[in-house]
């Protein structure tokens, strides 16, 4: 499986899951349309980049999809600003993957854990979901709650949030690459073997490297 990073942020996540062998092992590429931290992160641990230059979700989308013209044994992870848009969304559909830091239905857009604190909701958590047309709209394929905590930091809480997105993306990697991920319907990802008993994580996560502890 080719695994392709879409990014235009700094890459915190993607800085910290390049410590863990698996991902450094298994990353193709990183794909920007602009200079980034996630570039510069390619560089500093030698893995393949290229940047597509757009102006516009749509553009970067369709240059995407020169580059990907058919459905092949790709998974693209986006940490993509803006929206993926057009044919490169139906020829890769259900192989392309997004982290928003809320749980989802709840608080989609651009400051999920932000919308999440000021909806005064006791829980907080994270989404692994595909992508489609929407915003922050396809099916969702692992999530996380914990309790908010009053007694910490908003930026600490915060913390807790992307270790949790840490390990929920190695563990849908690690899924893909097992073809355990099942889209059963419009509504419905299920997770073969997979374990759905009461966790932090749900499904349960059952990988060694998305398990172990992340500070």
């Amino acid at each position: 499986m080719k695994i392709i990073f879409l990014a235009s942020t700094n890459g915190s996540v993607l800085n910290k899951l390049l410590s863990n062998g698996f991902l450094l092992n298994n990353i193709d590429i990183i794909i920007s349309d602009r200079e980034c931290g996630a570039i510069e992160l390619a560089k500093k641990f030698n893995i393949n980049f290229k940047i597509l230059e757009s102006k516009s979700g749509q553009e970067f989308s369709d240059y995407l999809l020169k580059e990907y013209p058919v459905h092949d044994n790709h998974l693209f992870i986006s940490f993509y600003t803006r929206l993926l848009k057009g044919d490169f969304l139906n020829v890769h559909k259900n192989r392309i993957i997004n982290l928003h830091p809320s749980i989802l239905p709840a608080c989609p857009g651009m400051d999920g854990f932000g919308d999440t604190i000021k909806s005064g909701a006791k829980f907080i958590g994270s989404t692994v979901h595909f992508i489609d047309s929407g915003i922050d709209t396809g099916l969702p394929i692992i999530q996380s709650s914990i309790p908010y905590n009053p007694n910490i930091s908003v930026a600490e809480n915060r913390h807790k949030i992307f270790i949790q997105q840490c390990k929920m993306l190695v563990q849908v990697i690690e899924w893909f690459i097992q073809r355990r991920i099942v889209v059963n319907s419009e509504h419905s990802v299920t997770v073969c073997n997979a374990e759905y008993k009461m966790s932090e994580f749900v499904p349960n996560l059952d990988f060694n490297d998305s398990i172990k502890e992340l500070n």
